[in-house]
C-alpha cells in the first residue's frame, strides 16, 4: 500500500476558473490558493498535488506521472484532475527538481 508524504507546499494569490466541459466561468480574478506536492513513499514515478482555494471551499487533486529523460531527471510525462496544469503547480515542480519544460512548450501551443 503506497503512503503518501509531504514534499513542498506554495501558497499564491491568482485568479480562479470553474472549467466544466460546457465551458470556463470565472470565479474571482484575485484569491489565494494553496498548492501541495506530495509523493508516495512506494512509487517516485507518480505524485499529487493537492490545490485549496478556500474561499470557495475547493479542494482538487492533480494526479501526476513522472517520466526519466536521458539526463536522468524526472519529467512531468502526464496529469489528471484538471483542465490544465497551473503555472503555479510547474513552479511548485521544477523548485522540487521535476523538468516541467516539455510541459510547459504543450501548455503555450
Amino acid at each position: 500500500m503506497d503512503t503518501s508524504f509531504s514534499i513542498a507546499k506554495s501558497t499564491f494569490r491568482s485568479p480562479i476558473n470553474l472549467d466544466r466541459s460546457s465551458g470556463t466561468t470565472p470565479l474571482s480574478s484575485d484569491t489565494e490558493s494553496t498548492m501541495e506536492l506530495y509523493g508516495y513513499s512506494d512509487d517516485a514515478g507518480s505524485g499529487f498535488i493537492e490545490w485549496i482555494v478556500d474561499e470557495f471551499d475547493i479542494v482538487e487533486q492533480i494526479g501526476l506521472v513522472y517520466g526519466i529523460g536521458k539526463d536522468g531527471k524526472r519529467f512531468v510525462e502526464d496529469y489528471d484532475g484538471v483542465f490544465a496544469l497551473p503555472d503555479q503547480a510547474m513552479d511548485l515542480l521544477e523548485a522540487n527538481g521535476i523538468d516541467c519544460a516539455e510541459m510547459r512548450k504543450s501548455m503555450a501551443a
